[in-house]
């Protein structure tokens, strides 16, 4: 009977341990959107380090203050690998793994070529505009 209790009461806990599940994000743009509401009220700092291969020890590259908040969107970042995790400042809690990221921005002819569609199709739009102003203008005088 004893052993039964014991062993229901680790499987109650393992059970009601939460699962920390790093979430693996890939960025074509170098922004990304961290959603952390689970644990927003243990810590209060937000670290990225940038990942080098190679390199064993990565140093941390930006920290932010994210007491209070439930998700964050980080830009500006270049071509690599990145980790994020949360921190607690008073180190009653472990550091939480969050995310891992890669950022690949997209060729500068993909860019471009992204930038001469919008600029036809607002053409178009602008000309369609004109043409029915002058449509209606015509329409009112005759």
């Amino acid at each position: 009977m004893r052993a039964i209790r014991t062993l229901l009461l680790g499987l109650l806990a393992l059970v009601c341990t939460p699962v920390i599940a790093t979430q693996s994000l890939e960025s074509r743009e170098g922004y990304f959107v961290l959603e952390f509401s689970d644990y927003s009220a243990s810590y209060d700092s937000l670290e990225v380090v940038r990942l080098v291969e190679g390199e064993p020890d990565a140093q941390s590259l930006q920290q932010f203050n994210v007491s209070g908040q439930r998700q964050a969107t980080l830009s500006g970042f270049a071509n690599g690998q990145y980790r994020v995790r949360l921190l607690d400042s008073s180190g009653s809690e472990p550091p939480v793994k969050l995310a891992r990221v890669s950022v690949k921005h997209r060729s500068l002819y993909q860019a471009l070529a992204l930038f001469v569609v919008g600029l036809a199709a607002f053409s178009m739009l602008v000309g369609i505009l004109m043409g029915f102003v002058r449509k209606e203008r015509d329409n009112q005088y005759a």
